[in-house]
């Protein structure tokens, strides 16, 4: 079965120019945790589909604007995250929570804008959606509806694990030398573990990973076997989740948290286009973003916490930051691999040649060719 995709795909700068108009800028992509704007005022900066996007917590509600000033193009908040009033720090213009100009320093003496004028000086407004403590951003003028994206079945299940998050997050962000596609196909691809990872997570795996959606019967999810019918290419199709039975050493701090779920288990959540949401026996959640930032680079965004405490934990940010150093050190060796094919990679290359255990990423690819043709249904 040849691969839907040529290597153009993975290697040409319009094909990629195309993308960010017609798959990152028509669907939602996951932008932050909720978690992370729970105060008042508190922000988050992200690009997504090649635009500046500020998520700020306003009066309680997130919403997301694009982070630039419309006087200048500055943007409002610099840092990743943050905690303050959206006002630009070059000339001192503060917006309201609707994104519209609050007040200019000295108005009248410096700008004199008429009425008319005044009234374009806002700040352009983004759809949100929050599914449990993951937050959602469609730069489109007119958002496709969430559902057609994510079935409600597994907003449910994001939704619950999701509930389980703690308060402190750490993040990284990790360069790498390859098309955001291929890391996406990766983490489809389960076959890879035995012979990318002998040492690091095949061990810890009892039966192997589960390709089995939990959003349907495996009797109804013909992809699981290698089979296919026309509704596995819809675009909410490309979106689910899995379990897969695990070992997890016991540690003292897990019995300070409140775990998710009923034992040791691999939890993955695949959420087209570009994320891979795991968690280890409900006890640290991970978030991988594969952000798209040419033909031939991507950066690998990592947030990662623990399930919420149930008493105080002094050294919770240091035991973060070894768990996550850990899925980094996973990750690493898949981009050795991934780098790898990128860079041997050429107009002449012929297609991938998938097995039937593919059948998801033959699927994606599916969907991702609608969408470039400018069709989300």
């Amino acid at each position: 079965m040849l691969s839907r995709l040529s290597p153009a795909h993975y290697l040409d700068q319009d094909i990629f120019a195309r993308e960010q108009t017609h798959v990152f800028r028509k669907l939602w992509l996951f932008a932050a945790f909720r978690t992370a704007l729970a105060e008042p005022d508190a922000f988050a900066t992200r690009e997504l589909g090649g635009l500046p996007v500020l998520l700020q917590n306003c009066g309680g509600e997130i919403r997301a604007f694009e982070n630039l000033c419309p006087h200048r193009q500055m943007p409002l908040q610099k840092d990743a995250f943050g905690q303050a009033r959206m006002a630009c720090p070059y000339h001192g213009w503060v917006f309201d929570p609707e994104g519209k100009v609050k007040t200019i320093p000295h108005e009248q003496r410096l700008y004199a804008y008429s009425p008319a004028e005044r009234k374009d000086l806002c700040l352009k407004r983004y759809a949100v959606r929050e599914v449990g403590n993951l937050v959602f951003v469609n730069l489109d003028s007119e958002p496709l509806p969430f559902d057609e994206q994510f079935n409600p079945e597994l907003q449910r299940a994001l939704a619950d694990i999701t509930s389980h998050f703690g308060a402190q997050a750490v993040h990284a962000d990790l360069p790498a030398r390859y098309n955001w596609k291929l890391n996406y196909e990766n983490v489809l691809d389960y076959n890879h573990v035995p012979y990318i990872h002998p040492k690091t997570f095949q061990p810890l795996l009892r039966e192997g990973i589960s390709d089995t959606r939990q959003d349907v019967s495996p009797a109804s999810d013909p992809l699981a076997s290698g089979g296919a019918h026309p509704s596995t290419s819809s675009l909410a199709a490309q979106s689910f989740w899995t379990r897969s039975p695990i070992r997890i050493d016991s540690w003292p701090w897990h019995g300070a948290v409140r775990r998710y779920g009923d034992g040791d288990f691999y939890y993955n959540f695949f959420l087209y286009p570009n994320v891979n949401f795991i968690s280890l026996g409900g006890l640290t959640f991970l978030l991988q973003q594969f952000h798209p930032l040419a033909p031939d680079s991507t950066e690998v965004r990592f947030t990662l916490c623990a399930a919420k405490e149930t008493r105080r934990l002094p050294a919770l940010p240091a035991i973060l930051w070894g768990h996550l150093k850990s899925e980094v050190a996973v990750l690493h060796e898949d981009l050795g691999h991934l780098e790898a094919l990128q860079s041997h990679l050429h107009a002449g290359a012929p297609r991938a040649k998938h097995g039937i255990y593919e059948a998801r990423l033959t699927a994606v690819a599916d969907t991702y060719l609608r969408l470039m043709e400018g069709n989300a249904s």
